[in-house]
């Protein structure tokens, strides 16, 4: 293990702080899995919700996230790598239509009548980890996978992620969004460092520039969130429903340093010769509208979760997630510039999640927070997911690559 943050020098939240974050969080992880089957949804204290379904992009997710463990080195994560993949096909995938379900009651029916980009780019990610790990039937995961996203999901014309389809796949809906376009970013990526095929590293380089070189910079770098079926922005979408969890009204904070980090990672697996300006320009302006209008909008600490398009405050819960990719990022962008501003950044802001975020008593992140750093729920309730944590842990303690299965490869 090749550390780039030793916990001595520019920063206190070096190698050792982050490993046994890390470490905690998988601790904290463990308890979401099924005998029946997959990976629950879990309460504040760690304990499956029983009133919940089992939801696609939690068990994706909690396979990642253990074969990130078992591929470090950190945690023996193996068998959880195979109880996620045999989730996948045997609860999530659907054997008359194809693809996979959003959500499966206990009953074993889908909880809604939808097949979403989000859950199947998010499949694409924990099979291409599954890979790496090399745990059985994850190559048949794979490849359904694989053929899915190649048949219903990926537009040519576009060169973007169609966004919805009914269970039946008879009916596409005329919606775009930009969420699940960047998570297959991410799965992309992951995939071409896991097979080297070179059709995951062109979409997800098309992808990227077309989300940052085009619409956000189209924007002074106000990412749009909503399209129509040409991918005309819909600036007014979920006006009246602004916290969704999945598309949220207006600019999303978090999604600004995600996309700025994405595309920053693409510079390891870029060709000789090819265009990489727009990178370094879009992830800096990026990142830089993130922090100045989300970093205490309405005047306590912590990031917002949404602005409006005169970039005044919306949503101002705290959400986990947005702190992660916040530190994430300042890490990425010093990293590639080797700039103190912005490790400056992630300094504060790893000392903000260290005081008001981690769960010190109950364990994992506190998902959702108020302007006074108070739990709520209206938005998250529980703890569902330890990725974003988990991850931003594992970005500072190995030599980075283009995606965390390409990262995480290094440990054995």
């Amino acid at each position: 293990m090749k550390s780039t943050l030793g916990s001595s020098g520019s920063t206190p939240f070096g190698e050792s702080y982050l490993k046994a974050e890390a470490l905690s969080l998988i601790s904290f992880a463990q308890g979401s899995k099924l005998a029946t089957g997959g990976f629950g949804y879990l309460d504040s204290s760690g304990k499956v919700d029983p009133t919940k379904p089992l939801e696609a992009w939690i068990n994706c997710r909690m396979t990642q996230v253990f074969g990130l463990a078992e591929l470090t080195g950190l945690a023996a994560g193996r068998s959880y790598v195979e109880h996620g993949v045999n989730g996948l096909l045997d609860l999530f995938e659907d054997k008359v239509h194809g693809g996979f379900f959003n959500a499966v009651e206990s009953s074993g029916n889908p909880a809604n009548g939808e097949k979403l980009a989000y859950d199947h780019v998010f499949v694409m990610l924990a099979a291409a980890t599954a890979l790496k790990v090399g745990v059985p039937r994850a190559e048949e995961l794979f490849a359904k996978i694989d053929r899915i996203i190649d048949e219903k999901f990926w537009d040519s014309n576009f060169q973007m992620m169609h966004n919805n389809w009914s269970q039946d796949f008879s009916t596409l809906d005329i919606y775009h969004g930009i969420n699940s376009n960047m998570h297959a970013v991410e799965a992309l990526v992951a995939a071409y460092e896991v097979t080297l095929d070179e059709k995951y590293r062109e979409r997800a380089f098309a992808i990227c520039k077309r989300a940052v070189d085009q619409f956000a910079k189209g924007h002074e770098w106000l990412l749009p969130e909503h399209f129509d079926e040409k991918w005309n922005v819909e600036a007014e979408y979920n006006k009246d429903h602004p916290a969704d969890r999945f598309k949220p009204y207006g600019v999303t904070i978090g999604h600004l340093f995600e996309w700025s980090r994405l595309a920053l990672q693409l510079k390891f697996i870029a060709r000789e010769g090819e265009d990489l300006e727009w990178i370094d320009e879009g992830a800096a302006a990026l990142y830089d509208v993130a922090k100045r209008f989300g970093w205490g909008a309405d005047g306590s600490d912590g990031f917002i979760y949404t602005m409006d398009w005169h970039k005044q405050p919306v949503v101002t819960a705290r959400m986990h997630w947005v702190a992660a990719e916040a530190v994430m990022t300042a890490f990425t962008l010093w990293h590639f510039t080797h700039e103190s501003r912005y490790m400056d950044d992630y300094n504060a802001w790893w000392s903000y999640i260290d005081l008001h975020v981690l769960d010190k008593k109950s364990g994992s992140w506190k998902h959702e927070l108020d302007s006074h750093h108070q739990v709520v729920t209206a938005t998250w309730p529980g703890k569902p997911d330890v990725y974003h944590a988990f991850n931003a842990c594992l970005l500072g303690m190995y030599e980075m690559t283009a995606s965390f299965v390409g990262l995480a490869g290094q440990g054995r």
